[in-house]
């Protein structure tokens, strides 16, 4: 089932849901939302945490004697 992010305030099966609530539904309500601007897919961005080290940098081990 689709995943949507509202952009309004929507009443879906019942239950009022404020904008930015993400919603599951299936592919025609996920369609008829989207067209009538009501919702847009709803996108799951992993980003890295700030302090979390880039795993692409490759550091030098020193040994000490």
């Amino acid at each position: 089932m689709p995943k949507l992010k509202l952009k309004v305030t929507h009443t879906h099966a019942g239950v009022a849901y404020p904008a930015g609530h993400v919603i599951d539904v299936d592919e025609h309500t996920a369609r008829w939302l989207t067209d009538h601007q009501i919702g847009e897919p709803a996108i799951h961005r992993h980003e890295p945490a700030p302090e979390a080290p880039d795993a692409s940098v490759k550091t030098a081990k020193t040994f000490k004697e």
